[in-house]
């Protein structure tokens, strides 16, 4: 293969990984503005949320064109055959959390109606962390660093936790008051959408470590999502807003 060959494949490469890197700020981005808007009680600011939405599928099209002609034109194999196969697998995993983000975007407006709904602070801690999650799995991505990615994939447990205290909470204010039984239920929703942000998180993370080390993560995830099997909950004392 021809030197001008080779410096146009690396450039397609390179292309396509700053791409999905955009794509990456992107949709973390939308995750923060997400919670914001929850924090500000902003309506304005979810709906904006909702709308950028566009802006991550137009990117995620683009991304699978760019796979595509790669594939068709380049033949890649070895590790170029994996970091392309890869590209694709983590746009469709970020264009999901630009769907979640949306998701806990549009819940928001009924969520703020209610000024006695418990288990705020909780969640905009959840929305931090997963947030963080997500844009460090990218960092490991751009640098190609396996064990990041291991350490996101092995910490996807605290994400699961935040879960469980949240629907304890939100679950336990229901039965003490049904006057918030809607706003509780989207705050449910809410908090199981970040829930689902964390494992996307988590599989581009073993996407990552199968491009740079050729070998799957053997080892079974950490899970301690309890909240779909949560039948009954003890009221918490003192449970802050």
């Amino acid at each position: 293969m021809g030197d001008h060959i080779v410096k146009s494949f690396d450039d397609e490469m390179k292309g396509l990984s700053v791409e999905l890197t955009r794509m990456g700020e992107l949709v973390v981005d939308q995750i923060k503005s997400a919670m914001k808007s929850l924090k500000a009680r902003d309506p304005q600011m979810a709906e904006r949320v909702t709308k950028n939405d566009k802006q991550v599928d137009a990117i995620n099209d683009d991304i699978e064109e760019r796979v595509m002609a790669i594939l068709a034109l380049r033949h890649p194999y070895a590790v170029d055959l994996r970091d392309t196969i890869a590209a694709l697998k983590i746009a469709r995993e970020l264009e999901r959390v630009g769907d979640l983000a949306k998701n806990c975007a549009l819940r928001t407006s009924v969520i703020i109606e209610d000024d006695k709904i418990k288990g705020t602070k909780k969640i905009l801690k959840m929305g931090k962390q997963v947030a963080a999650n997500l844009s460090t799995v990218m960092e490991a991505y751009r640098n190609r660093d396996a064990e990041l990615a291991l350490d996101i994939w092995a910490g996807d447990a605290a994400i699961d936790e935040y879960c469980n205290e949240i629907f304890e909470t939100v679950l336990t204010g229901m039965m003490a008051d049904n006057s918030s039984i809607n706003a509780c239920t989207q705050m449910t929703f809410f908090a199981k959408n970040l829930e689902r942000i964390g494992d996307h998180a988590t599989n581009i993370a073993s996407a990552i470590h199968f491009v740079v080390t050729a070998e799957s993560i053997r080892e079974k995830r950490p899970k301690s999502d309890r909240t779909s099997t949560t039948i009954y909950l003890h009221e918490e004392e003192d449970e802050e807003d």
